[in-house]
């Protein structure tokens, strides 16, 4: 039993990883992208709010990103599915790994 404990840990471990890899990536280049929007249409000004507001800067990108430019990004689109496709792998991977109470 012990062994298959540890395999469910190793192998839960080896996708949270994966999913970080992913997460990280695809999230910081996303979010990189749309402060260089943010600060070539409004300035330092709205790239200082962004900053401080980073989790509902990343949450609205598209949207940020679309009105800003008035193109629809599809690349960004892209990388925003990929940064929330990064953060199912990293729930799935904790699930594998036997967490008990994944938030807490």
């Amino acid at each position: 039993m012990p062994l298959i404990q540890k395999a469910r840990t190793g192998s839960g471990l080896a996708v949270q990883i994966i999913g970080g890899i992913v997460f990280a990536s695809c999230g910081l280049v996303t979010f990189i992208w749309e402060l260089y929007v943010l600060f070539d249409v409004f300035g330092v000004f709205a790239l200082l709010i962004a900053l401080i507001f980073t989790p509902i800067t990343y949450f609205f990108a598209i949207l940020v990103v679309w009105f800003s430019t008035g193109i629809f990004p599809v690349i960004v689109l892209i990388l925003w599915l990929g940064g929330w496709l990064g953060m199912g792998i990293i729930y799935i991977g904790s699930l594998i790994k036997g967490e008990e109470d994944f938030f807490g």
